[in-house]
């Protein structure tokens, strides 16, 4: 009878070890996928296409102007009446 018990007892602490285990590899997945401060400076900006080549940027780079997006000045309209 005290074989049984101390089988029973060896099973149950393997069990209970193998599920804080896993338990552990869980939250570490969990922590591994929040996302932290210094990787919100990571993120994607929308991008916008230049009106006059086409070339794809970052709208904070880009130049707006008339509701359209341009990469430089010199890609601006000819016809704008503010430039001399």
């Amino acid at each position: 009878m005290a074989r049984i018990l101390i089988l029973l007892a060896v099973v149950l602490g393997v069990f209970w070890w193998l599920r804080s285990r896993a338990e552990a590899q869980r939250e570490e997945a969990a922590r591994a996928t929040r996302p932290t401060p210094a990787s919100r400076d990571n993120e994607a900006e929308a991008m916008v296409q230049c009106a006059h080549c086409g070339v794809h940027l970052p709208r904070s780079e880009a130049i707006a102007w008339r509701g359209l997006h341009y990469c430089r000045r010199s890609h601006l309209p000819e016809d704008s009446g503010d430039r001399t």
